[in-house]
């Protein structure tokens, strides 16, 4: 494939579609009713920052993100990525790298963040990849969980 520009620009209901189709190549599920509320979500409501990439005339790739001032007792602006997905053909053509860089821009400029933190799962090898050549770090925070039960 060659490439192309890639455009970015916020997200909008109108790229619910898209983003079904995309999410579905990557996770094998069909999920409009989770994705319809997470746009209206992130469309809606500050402070919220997502954003579509565009390539060959359509979206291939989405980052939903927002901006915290004290999430998790952090007592500065912080961006957080929540969820970013490539659709597979455009994989290894920078459109996340573009994503993630749009984001973080945006939030300097924007929303004053002064850094950008993630979760993620250590299970899919190319994630935790992605962010380390992105700059990212093992921050001072670890993630717990537990099953709620009846």
């Amino acid at each position: 494939m060659s490439r192309t520009a890639i455009n970015v620009r916020p997200v909008e209901l109108s790229d619910l579609d898209a983003i079904v189709q995309i999410d579905e190549k990557l996770s094998g599920q069909t999920r409009k009713d989770y994705w319809q509320q997470r746009l209206e979500i992130a469309a809606l409501r500050p402070p919220w920052m997502s954003l579509i990439a565009e390539t060959d005339g359509r979206p291939v790739g989405f980052l939903f993100g927002w901006v915290g001032e004290s999430e998790f007792g952090i007592g500065r602006r912080t961006g957080w990525v929540d969820l970013i997905g490539v659709a597979p053909p455009y994989r290894g053509r920078a459109v996340a790298r573009t994503l993630l860089r749009r984001f973080v821009d945006s939030g300097r400029e924007l929303r004053a963040i002064e850094r950008v933190a993630t979760l993620i799962d250590l299970g899919q090898e190319d994630v935790p990849e992605f962010f380390t050549r992105e700059g990212f770090h093992r921050g001072p925070m670890v993630h717990m969980e537990r099953e709620v039960l009846p």
